[in-house]
């Protein structure tokens, strides 16, 4: 991955990650599940699949907006 550093981009429509690896969209629909812990959330796809999502520079206005589209797209938040 080179220097451990990603990006997160999230609009109306998608969840966007880009980090020297490569970038990926996926449509909030693709989110199925948010498992909430103290330090980080993890963003689950599939059974197999997750992101972790750091919190420690997540703005409090941008967790909610991801909570908020993750559920708005059918997605349990736990």
């Amino acid at each position: 991955m080179g220097a451990p550093h990603a990006t997160l981009e999230a609009s109306e429509s998608s969840l966007s990650l880009s980090s020297g690896a490569g970038t990926a969209s996926l449509p909030w629909s693709a989110v199925t599940e948010v498992w909430q812990f103290k330090t980080c959330w993890l963003l689950v796809l599939s059974k197999s699949q997750f992101v972790t999502l750091p919190l420690a520079c997540l703005p409090p206005e941008l967790a909610a907006f991801v909570l908020a589209r993750v559920q708005a797209s059918g997605g349990k938040v736990g």
